[in-house]
Formats: structure tokens, C-alpha cells, sequence
């Protein structure tokens, strides 16, 4: 927009940086299409594409795991294995557990067998009734005590067996951590049983948490005992952050620059990475959120002492809530409005905002990350020390008035 020869930009344009909009505004792979183009690779990336090639060129079997924080990017390498097997005429079962019963996760992994429906599809789904497979899936799947865990890998390997080369990926293990022992067991035991017998061309994966997947193998040893490969991730090099900022923000560009880190200085990327302590998804956090604040104040170039400045602690109460990431933004409100700050468990926030426990407890532990809340010896949650003294300044202001 032009006034007088002078150009004026919009309320948080980023086009006062040649940009067209935040690139960093997306943290988790999903929803970008062409996540491989910004997809910053690590010597993980290229053990996992020689596994896909031995898979696919001597219809050998793996299985393996991968293990890392939240935000690490163990989505990211679940997927690319799924398109690695579905591109070569496969069959991959991606299935994000968001449960910790095992008769649901186990329907979940079958149901992503089926192919849409058509005439053809009815026709065989009757037959497969006719035939029992699916009357006896049903039968195991109906109570836990009729889970018969070398039945189900027995019936799971037979339906997989009728593609060139399949996958079964499992992301996000940890949210069935809460199930029961001994159901556990029987689902570690149908795993184990499955990769003893998969097919030819298979590949087997997860992904988990490490403090999930540290009391996962205690609990069945002999499960883990079969893998092939344990890959832990870890955290991005001061390098893979600068290119990670690079390619983001290449993808974005509406004006040529001779420096690939504009708006950003190299020591504000420095800070930053030494801050989100190399885990890609606080990093890419940080970015969205000063780029943001940069835009809006035109701070031009964002050098680390704009960044110190904008990550500072907050001077109120409102501006502390207003720097919560929005998916979060329920939880800290109840936990400040409903319960005074904490400390408080996860149960009681997940009944307060009425959301699954799991998905709280994960929620918490990242806003622990991000800084914004912090855990106590007994495994609760509370709003840092800053945050207290303004509601006991609030207290204070309303038992004056």
C-alpha cells in the first residue's frame, strides 16, 4: 500500500522482510505437503532409506524402533517410511495411537486394511465373514481376556501377505502406557509373534518417547530383544538449525536477498538453537513466535539481542497468557483460573478442559519444555514464580477493593 511515496505496511506484515508470510508457523509434518523440500536430513535419514532399499531389493524383513522427545521428528520418519513401501506397490498401516486400549488399537490396525468400499469390497467382506476371519477377529477383539495374541499376528500376517511389501507403523506408542500390565503384555506378545512370522518385504517400526519406551522393555524384554534396529535421535547441530531456518524461509520469499538467514542474524539463530536446546519443534517455536513479534514492531535486522528481548519474561499476567501457543492456551487457563496456578495433576486438568489424559499429559510436559509451566518432585504442574506473584498481586488488588 503507497502514501506519498512511502510505503506502509499492514499490522504484522511480513513483507517488510520480502516475506509473504511466517515459515514457521507449521511445526509438525503433517499438513505439508512437501515436507520432504524443508525436511532437514540427519545420518537417521539415511540409514532408514538403505533399510527401505534392502527391504525392496532383497524382500528382506526388519523391524525396528525410533525413539526421541517430543518434537524430535519421529513422525516425519514414520512417514517417509510408509511412502517409501506404498510407492513400490505396497501396503503401509500407519496408526497414531490416541488410546491405551489395546482391543481398539489392535481394530484400529486392521481397519486400516480395508480399501474403500465398493460393490466388489461388499462382496468380499461377506466371503471373509463366510470364511470366519472376520467373525474370529471379532470374537478376540470383543474383551481382553479373549485376546489371543498369537491368533491376531497369526491373522494380521496372513492379510499382509498379500502385497508385494508392506509396512506396520506405529506412531506414538507412549499413549498406551497407561493400559494395564498385563494387557501390555498380550499386545507386546501379539507384536513379537508378528515379527517372528512376518512376510517377505515387511517392515515394522514405532515410535515412542524415551521414558515410555525405557518401561516398555522392561516390562517384555523378549519383544525388543527382536528388533533389528534402535534408532535414537538426536538433537539438530547449530548447522542443521541454520539450514532448518534457510530452507523454511527460502520457501517463502517474494524478495531476493544476498543473505539466506534474513531477517535473522546468525547470532539470533545461535540463541535460538542454545534455547530450544536443538529439539526441532521448540526451535521452529521460537522463530514463529519472534518473527511474529519482530513483524509487528518492524525490528530490522532480528539480531539476538531483539530475540532476548522479546523472549523475556513477561510483565503481566495477560501477556504471559497472550505467549501460550494457542492449542495449549485452555490448559494453562484452567490450571491459572480454575486452580490458582497448581500445582495440580494431569487427571484433574484433563477432567477440567474434558480432553483424553494422555493427550493432556503430553501437552503439560511440552509446556514444561517451552518453558511456560514447570513440574514439581511429585509429578505435578504449576505456572512458574513470576506467573504466581501476579495472581497474588490480583488476590491482593480485589481483597483492597
Amino acid at each position: 500500500m503507497e502514501s506519498g511515496g512511502l510505503k506502509l505496511y499492514p499490522y504484522r506484515s511480513y513483507e517488510v522482510y520480502g516475506l509473504s508470510r511466517n515459515p514457521f508457523e507449521q511445526l509438525a509434518s503433517e499438513g505439508i505437503s512437501d515436507v520432504e523440500s524443508i525436511h532437514v536430513y540427519q545420518e537417521v535419514d539415511m540409514r532408514l532409506q538403505m533399510i527401505v532399499s534392502e527391504v525392496i531389493g532383497n524382500k528382506s524383513s526388519i523391524a525396528m524402533s525410533i525413539v526421541g522427545p517430543l518434537g524430535m521428528g519421529k513422525t516425519q520418519r514414520l512417514k517417509s517410511l510408509a511412502k517409501a513401501v506404498e510407492e513400490n506397490r505396497g501396503k503401509a498401516i500407519y496408526v497414531k495411537v490416541d488410546t491405551n486400549d489395546i482391543l481398539k488399537l489392535t481394530r484400529d490396525i486392521f481397519y486400516a486394511l480395508k480399501p474403500p468400499k465398493s460393490r466388489t469390497n461388499i462382496f468380499l467382506e461377506n466371503l471373509s465373514r463366510k470364511l470366519g476371519f472376520i467373525d474370529r477377529l471379532e470374537k478376540m477383539l470383543t474383551d481382553s481376556k479373549e485376546y489371543k495374541s498369537r491368533d491376531i499376528a497369526e491373522l494380521l500376517v496372513e492379510q499382509m501377505s498379500k502385497y508385494p511389501y508392506c509396512a506396520l507403523l506405529l506412531d506414538e506408542l507412549e499413549n498406551m502406557q497407561s493400559a494395564r500390565e498385563h494387557e501390555k503384555i498380550q499386545f507386546f506378545e501379539m507384536l513379537r509373534h508378528f515379527i517372528s512370522t512376518m512376510p517377505k518385504g515387511c517392515v515394522v517400526a514405532f515410535a515412542s518417547v524415551p521414558e515410555a519406551y525405557e518401561e516398555y522393555t522392561k516390562i517384555f524384554p523378549a519383544f525388543f530383544m527382536r528388533l533389528h534396529y534402535e534408532f535414537k535421535l538426536r538433537p539438530m547441530s547449530l548447522d542443521e538449525t541454520f539450514e532448518l531456518v534457510k530452507k523454511r524461509l527460502n520457501r517463502v520469499r517474494i524478495r531476493d536477498t544476498d543473505d539466506p538467514l534474513y531477517p535473522f542474524t546468525e547470532e539470533a539463530i545461535k540463541l535460538i538453537h542454545r534455547l530450544g536446546k536443538g529439539n526441532p519443534r521448540q526451535i521452529l517455536r521460537l522463530l514463529h513466535y519472534v518473527l511474529s513479534e519482530s513483524a509487528k514492531h518492524k525490528f530490522d535486522p532480528i539480531d539476538d539481542y531483539v530475540v532476548t528481548t522479546i523472549l523475556e519474561e513477561p510483565k503481566s499476567l495477560e501477556e504471559y497468557l497472550t505467549r501460550i501457543p494457542g492449542e495449549y492456551r485452555d490448559l494453562v487457563e484452567a490450571i491459572v483460573f480454575q486452580f490458582n496456578g497448581g500445582p495440580i495433576s494431569y487427571i484433574q486438568v484433563a477432567k477440567a478442559v474434558k480432553k483424553p489424559g494422555m493427550q493432556v499429559y503430553e501437552s503439560l510436559n511440552e509446556l514444561i519444555r517451552l518453558g511456560f509451566l514447570v513440574g514439581d518432585p511429585k509429578g505435578n504442574y504449576k505456572v512458574p514464580d513470576y506467573v504466581r506473584k501476579f495472581l497474588e498481586e490480583g488476590q491482593a488488588e480485589r481483597e483492597e477493593e
